[in-house]
């Protein structure tokens, strides 16, 4: 099972609700459809350009020290051990659209790039 996590940092302090409505956007761009919403959490389906492929993606609020985060995560059955190219494929993409729709958030972790969690600091 494929599983990419991003992490997102506000550049100043916002509630945490926020974070969630400020998805809307990429929501839209994506095309995704949405199962769940509460102020903290947000879980959609999307669809892979292939159409076989179903894409979980979540999104949740974390309390930090700092300031609280969002990390976004896009999970499919696609196998890990080929580096599941799809999924891989369509987190990019998905952060490419992240970082152009909510221009207040810095990425800080990528779990492709930064090894599969972050650090807890």
């Amino acid at each position: 099972m494929a599983r990419f996590l991003a992490v997102l940092k506000p550049r100043e302090p916002v509630e945490p609700r926020d974070l969630i409505l400020g998805l809307d956007p990429l929501l839209q761009t994506l095309e995704a459809e949405v199962d769940h919403r509460t102020p903290a959490h947000l879980s959609a389906m999307l669809r892979s350009d292939s159409d076989n492929l179903r894409l979980q993606f979540f999104a949740d609020v974390q309390a930090k020290a700092n300031g609280p985060v969002l990390e976004l995560v896009l999970m499919s059955r696609e196998a890990m051990g080929r580096g599941a190219p799809l999924t891989l494929e369509r987190f990019e993409r998905l952060l490419e659209t992240a970082v152009t729709t909510m221009t207040a958030l810095d990425v800080v972790f990528r779990s492709d790039r930064d090894g599969p969690l972050p650090d807890a600091a």
